[in-house]
């Protein structure tokens, strides 16, 4: 393949992606399958992928969307019935009295801190904070981006750690080298004062443009919070402590915590009930806050005891595991391996999910019209995100196996011309246009790997294996640079049309992705290149060689940003 041809021909669906949702407004699930059609056709016809493996690729990354697909499924119902019962009506008026009446508080509590926490545990703030900032007076816009990007200060560390336990596993294996959790977790989190801090400013940004951006307090607080969530990520993947699963959901309460006692210093109320309407306080009197917040206890009480208690985790996740093997398939190195799903059904986050919708019904009012309607609104709402989550997997996957072929006893060979794989031709490309400087593009790949599927896992995957081996090349710091595409995989998330379209669903606003998008593009490619930059300097010994890159890097971008603003200013009259 003519490396310059195969560039086009792998940015062209990313581009196309980009274009319907942006500027033709087409919802995420419409696209998904308009760009997977494309990637399939220019795998099967440019790269000389076999189209039996295109479609079984496919198939796998369905498979793989399932901690994310069902997920979105799974979150939805959850918020659907506690609509229906009144609880999320009766959360809505608990969230509304949280930060004494200020904007930012109010923001940084429920999607920073709270989203921390519930992203922690496997539940999704794209499924149920929307209606939160939507009843909080927010606009549509803004009720779905902020939840989005609430997924990216820890993303590492969301579902349980399941990122960071798949970083653990794919890099151990490309590089031979067996790593722990908590190293790979502390790799991960040296970056995250800076990210955290980053996307605490930007939920401001997004809320209320320069009014909220310039506020001093607001933008005091939002520092602290970031500088908090940071800081706790280190300490929580320190060797002695050792808590890397749970990384989220103690920066989620210590942040919370931070947050409360900064109120209580500056002597201001955490709580102001002047907020409430009437319709609250009928809500208030209608059902206790106890009995409104049983899903969301049951679901932290199983997370905690299928994550800590080691027997319930090993039973579950690996002795009922549920493994799906789609063949065989050849690495650049000739090794074989099993193209095997291990889905572990019973230990997911969704499936939590499932068991403490059912086990909260009988604390509910439920008669038939209750029932009815969360079916109805289910069925409405939820089949759209699921097949936009899955079929971003299933794109990611064809591009890992593009120009893959059967041999006669039907394993995947890795093309001949190792060119033919668009994943190893992307790297390649990079890798040898930049030298030294390739550390600059670890996150950008990843920042396009999770724009593509929808998950920072998905990234991980995709790319690890060619960062190990272009570090080695050039002689970075390998883990650095590889754990950089993760973070940028991360940032995607204000990006990704699956979880975009997951929150737009929660409150009827389907077809409002592409300008969602408009916002968190900005956000995310300037948290990526600054990641991007802490990379460089962290991958190689610190020299003055290395320094002037990142400065070169940082004066070429400023150039571009002034010359696009200078376009882009008011002619005069």
């Amino acid at each position: 393949m003519n490396p310059l041809l195969g560039f086009i021909l792998i940015i062209l669906p990313i581009a196309l992606a980009l274009v319907l949702l942006v500027y033709f407004k087409k919802a995420a699930d419409t696209t998904g399958v308009v760009v997977w059609i494309v990637t399939v056709l220019i795998a099967i016809f440019a790269f000389q992928t076999d189209i039996g493996v295109a479609i079984i690729a496919s198939l796998a990354g369905i498979v793989r969307s399932f901690p994310i697909s069902l997920m979105v499924a799974t979150s939805i119902l959850m918020m659907t019935y506690m609509q229906e019962t009144g609880a999320l009506q009766r959360l809505i008026v608990f969230f509304k009295t949280l930060g004494g009446g200020s904007r930012p508080m109010q923001i940084l509590i429920i999607s920073f801190g709270l989203g921390l926490f519930l992203v922690g545990i496997g539940a999704t703030p794209v499924s149920m904070l929307p209606p939160v900032m939507l009843a909080l007076g927010f606009s549509p816009l803004v009720s779905v981006a902020l939840p989005s990007i609430g997924y990216d200060p820890l993303t590492t560390y969301a579902l349980l750690g399941v990122p960071a336990q798949v970083f653990t596993d794919v890099y151990s294996g490309v590089s031979g080298s067996v790593i722990d959790l908590w190293f790979a977790g502390s790799v991960f989190a040296s970056f995250m004062p800076v990210v955290s801090v980053g996307i605490a400013i930007a939920m401001l940004w997004i809320a209320g443009g320069k009014k909220l951006l310039f506020n001093r307090e607001g933008l005091f607080i939002a520092i602290i919070a970031g500088v908090t969530a940071g800081i706790t990520a280190i300490i929580c993947n320190l060797e002695v402590v050792n808590l890397t699963r749970l990384t989220n959901v103690i920066a989620g309460a210590v942040v919370l915590g931070v947050l409360f006692v900064y109120n209580k210093v500056s002597k201001k109320p955490f709580m102001d009930r002047a907020q409430l309407d009437e319709n609250d306080l009928n809500s208030e009197k209608a059902l206790s806050l106890w009995r409104a917040s049983i899903p969301w206890v049951i679901l932290v009480f199983l997370s905690l005891l299928t994550t800590l208690v080691e027997p319930i985790r090993n039973f579950l996740a690996n002795t009922l595991d549920i493994v799906i093997n789609f063949g065989q398939y050849q690495t650049a190195d000739f090794t074989v391996r099993s193209l095997s799903i291990s889905t572990k059904f019973l230990w997911q986050a969704y499936t939590l999910m499932l068991i403490a919708t059912l086990i909260s019904m009988p604390f509910f009012k439920n008669d038939r019209k209750v029932l009815k309607n969360t079916y109805s609104k289910f069925i409405k709402r939820a089949p759209r995100p699921v097949l936009a989550a899955a079929i971003f997997f299933a794109m990611a996957e064809v591009m890992n196996f593009s120009g893959f072929i059967p041999d006669i006893s039907g394993v995947w060979i890795f093309p001949t011309d190792p060119t033919n794989n668009m994943v190893y031709l992307l790297a390649s490309i990079t890798s040898a246009a930049l030298g030294t400087a390739y550390p600059l593009t670890a996150a950008f790949l990843g920042l396009l790997a999770g724009f593509i599927s929808g998950s920072e896992t998905s990234a991980i995957a995709m790319f690890t294996n060619y960062h190990y081996q272009a570090s080695m090349t050039i002689g970075a710091n390998s883990i650095i640079v590889a754990a950089s595409n993760g973070i940028g995989g991360g940032l995607a998330s204000v990006l990704s049309p699956a979880k975009i379209q997951n929150a737009a669903a929660v409150i009827d606003q389907i077809g409002i992705e592409g300008d969602v998008i408009r916002y968190g593009l900005v956000v995310a490619v300037l948290m990526t290149f600054a990641t991007a930059l802490m990379t460089l300097l962290w991958a190689f010994p610190l020299s003055l060689y290395t320094i002037g890159l990142v400065f070169a890097a940082i004066i070429v971008v400023s150039l571009i940003g002034g010359i696009i603003s200078w376009m882009r200013r008011p002619t005069s009259q």
